[in-house]
């Protein structure tokens, strides 16, 4: 072996191989399984995720799957994780499988999302549909009972275009009522006590509403 490499040993009968570039690597879900072996739950989520999602926006993200279709469906993942019992990584892949959510469009909306669920708070939609005046959005989580859009801005939105299209979509949700939490990367910082603060300050607020109601 090369000087500064590992070398793992896989179970041929159960994990497969496939090649990119004319270099052979495990498929992605055979690949997920062994970096189970190494990474966080956080970072395994945030792979599962990539993996059940449809969208095209991970830079970078090579996958061999359909346009528009995602690598794996809920039932593939959970049939592949099954197979692999009692192999290395099962466990903690299956783990992340439970926290994982089909739809999510990028890493940050993963971390946003379990970041709220890990400050005791109810876990959001992920990429809620919402129609006002005719017009659908989907923004990126949301308690949409509760009227409630939560944001994650990255850099795709400082883009011209795209800003003026956020303006007119929060001036919609306002004028219908909605709260808006928008989040940026720097607001991860203390595991995203900034903004879990103004998620939690926008459910006591709607709690505060329905009680003077009754």
């Amino acid at each position: 072996m090369t000087a500064g490499t590992r070398h793992i040993a896989y179970d041929r009968e159960r994990l497969s191989v496939t090649e990119v570039d004319g270099l052979r690597v495990l498929e992605p879900l055979s690949a997920a399984l062994t970096l189970a072996r190494e990474l966080p739950h956080e970072a395994m989520v945030q792979i599962v995720d990539a993996l059940l999602t449809p969208s095209r926006w991970y830079p970078g993200l090579r996958l061999p799957r359909e346009p528009r279709q995602p690598f794996a469906t809920p039932e593939q993942l959970a049939a592949f994780i099954a197979r692999c019992r009692g192999l290395a990584g099962a466990p903690v892949l299956r783990t992340a499988a439970a926290d994982a959510r089909v739809g999510v469009d990028s890493r940050f909306e993963t971390i946003t999302r379990l970041l709220i669920v890990e400050a005791g708070l109810p876990e959001p939609v992920v990429h809620p549909t919402i129609v006002i005046d005719g017009i659908t959005s989907s923004p990126d989580l949301g308690y949409p009972k509760l009227k409630i859009a939560i944001e994650y801005e990255g850099d795709g939105h400082r883009d011209e275009k795209q800003w003026h299209v956020d303006i007119e979509r929060y001036a919609r949700f306002e004028a219908d009522g909605w709260i808006s939490v928008r989040v940026t990367r720097d607001h991860m910082a203390r595991r995203g006590a900034h903004f879990v603060q103004r998620v939690r300050d926008a459910l006591a607020r709607r709690d505060a509403e329905r009680k003077e109601l009754q």
